[in-house]
């Protein structure tokens, strides 16, 4: 783990050639999706990631690190920071900035973006995973969604799966339990696929989930196979029955993680599909130590 408290400029060569040797696998393909883990290195118990959670918190600016003070829980402004590097990792790399000039913007709807336009990024995270999908086009945009099942539903009470009937249409909830079993493993992942097209398009256009999520309606989803990696598989999708030209891929990541992504197929090759790369915080930090910021308070997260 790279000393940010030491780092300088001198440690620009080392970065340059980090961030080169992934060049040619992400940063020149028209859409891609990077994801990071932080569940050992800052949301664990020990006190190396409590310290190393405090350590990287000095890799955005102090208004950012004020926005982390509203999380109680130091599992949440994890979540909140490790989004806040990867936006600003994307900036600084596709905007040709350095760290410290990368600025992340908002929609009056809240979605976070760049102001050069030339290029659009979307955010997820969910249980420790973060990930950030983007798309390198003028006025085109991207959305992603990120869900692990069974996190979602740890807690949850039996039945739970009834409660869905107003997000699904008929023919999606038939296609989500044709096997005719409720709440088994493949069930469950059916559902949260579907759920995670739906969000990943509310996202990508806009408007989030303050729409009627019936009229956006999926079909030809295959099962997510987690144990086929990388797994891809496309589907296709009609809003108010009219179909869209969209391109939506669907994505089993390790530990039945599941990864969605809508984005217009407009300007996009029919062999260019998304590719999805898990980075490590290292991979982060040579990218920003160089220019951090000083420490304002450390965010009362437990």
């Amino acid at each position: 783990m790279i000393d940010l408290a030491s780092a300088s400029l001198d440690d620009a060569t080392s970065v340059a050639s980090t961030l080169e040797s992934t060049a040619s696998t992400v940063w020149d393909l028209e859409t891609f999706i990077l994801w990071i883990d932080v569940r050992s290195c800052w949301i664990d118990d020990s006190v190396e990631a409590k310290e190393l959670f405090a350590e990287s918190l000095t890799l955005v600016s102090p208004e950012e690190q004020n926005s982390l003070r509203r999380y109680h829980f130091r599992r949440d402004a994890a979540e909140h920071l490790a989004s806040l590097l990867l936006q600003h990792l994307v900036i600084s790399q596709l905007a040709d900035l350095p760290w410290i000039e990368s600025r992340v913007s908002r929609t009056m709807m809240g979605r976070p973006f760049h102001e050069t336009g030339r290029f659009d990024y979307n955010v997820s995270h969910h249980g420790g995973r973060v990930a950030i999908g983007v798309r390198l086009a003028d006025q085109r945009h991207i959305g992603i969604d990120l869900v692990d099942p069974e996190e979602a539903t740890r807690n949850w009470k039996q039945g739970w799966i009834d409660d869905f009937h107003d997000i699904f249409s008929d023919s999606e909830y038939a296609q989500i339990l044709r096997d005719g079993k409720k709440e088994n493993e493949i069930t469950k992942r059916r559902l949260f696929t579907f759920w995670a097209l739906k969000e990943a398009y509310t996202k990508a256009v806009g408007i989030g989930l303050v729409t009627d999520l019936k009229s956006i309606e999926f079909s030809s989803v295959e099962d997510v196979d987690t144990n086929e990696r990388p797994y891809t598989r496309s589907t296709i999708c009609k809003v108010k029955n009219e179909l869209i030209d969209w391109r939506f891929e669907i994505f089993g990541l390790e530990e039945g993680l599941i990864l969605a992504s809508a984005t217009t197929n407009d300007g996009l090759t029919s062999t260019d599909k998304t590719k999805t790369k898990k980075i490590d915080l290292d991979y982060v930090t040579k990218a920003a130590a160089p220019f951090h910021f000083p420490m304002t308070q450390v965010p009362n997260v437990m």
